[in-house]
């Protein structure tokens, strides 16, 4: 399942398919199990007051949900347009967490963990003891007027999701960042589908990238993903890279 025009995929190691839905504020969420992961597809533009422009119109009341950095990096956007879907993406990680944790989401803080990935800041009292050894652990990504928000307790995860669209420079980073098997694989794929295909494999790569925390040159160096024409194992293949293609 994905929405309509974009390509989504999942990181991470986990036993079982992750549990994809659409977010919708106020729903009751159950507690998550330790191998349990729940994605959610957001709508950046759901809840737009009638006679307001997707363009033009500015941030919400969820706007004050935030904390002042994030404030900050939402009003350094250009466009009224793409701050208030970033504030709308911030609110919904906190109301999607809060929901989980049983906390008022504007009190939710966040830190840089390993490798500079985000992470909740531990708040003692806040989890069950039980939940302690499993600590939430969430991802996000956004394309356009869609969100992605992954959540699951004590493993790492990554998502991904981007608009398909034709990408003039698709064969170059596929040369550039895709092993020789997946090289050859793209280039059996017909015209038509390429686009779709291109964006599906690049979705996988940056997933796995935001599931590890590692850098854009580790992508083919360990891990081969495909571009979606077969079933996704479980544990990615490891993959020898190909050398990096010169402009």
């Amino acid at each position: 399942m994905s929405p309509e025009g974009r390509a989504t995929e999942p990181g991470g190691e986990v036993s079982g398919r992750p549990d994809l839905r659409e977010w919708r504020p106020g729903v009751h969420e159950p507690k998550l199990g330790p191998d349990e992961v729940r994605v959610w597809v957001v709508e950046l533009d759901a809840g737009l007051a009638a006679g307001l422009d997707e363009e033009t119109a500015e941030p919400g009341p969820e706007l004050v949900m935030l904390a002042a950095d994030e404030q900050v990096r939402a009003a350094r956007f250009i466009r009224a347009r793409d701050r208030r879907r970033f504030v709308s993406c911030r609110a919904a990680l906190r109301q999607i967490l809060g929901v989980l944790l049983d906390a008022s989401p504007g009190s939710l803080q966040f830190r840089a963990g390993g490798q500079g990935k985000p992470e909740l800041v531990p708040e003692p009292g806040r989890d069950e003891p039980s939940d302690c050894r499993h600590p939430l652990r969430f991802n996000v990504s956004h394309s356009a007027e869609l969100a992605l928000i992954a959540v699951c307790r004590g493993r790492e995860l990554g998502v991904d999701i981007e608009r398909v669209r034709p990408f003039a420079e698709a064969d170059r980073i596929v040369a550039s960042f895709f092993s020789t098997a997946e090289q050859a694989a793209f280039a059996m794929i017909p015209d038509e589908a390429k686009d779709r295909a291109f964006v599906r494999g690049w979705t996988r790569k940056e997933a796995v990238l935001k599931a590890l925390g590692i850098g854009l040159a580790g992508l083919a160096a360990h891990y081969e993903t495909g571009f979606g024409t077969s079933e996704l194992t479980m544990r990615f293949t490891p993959a020898t890279p190909a050398p990096r293609v010169d402009q």
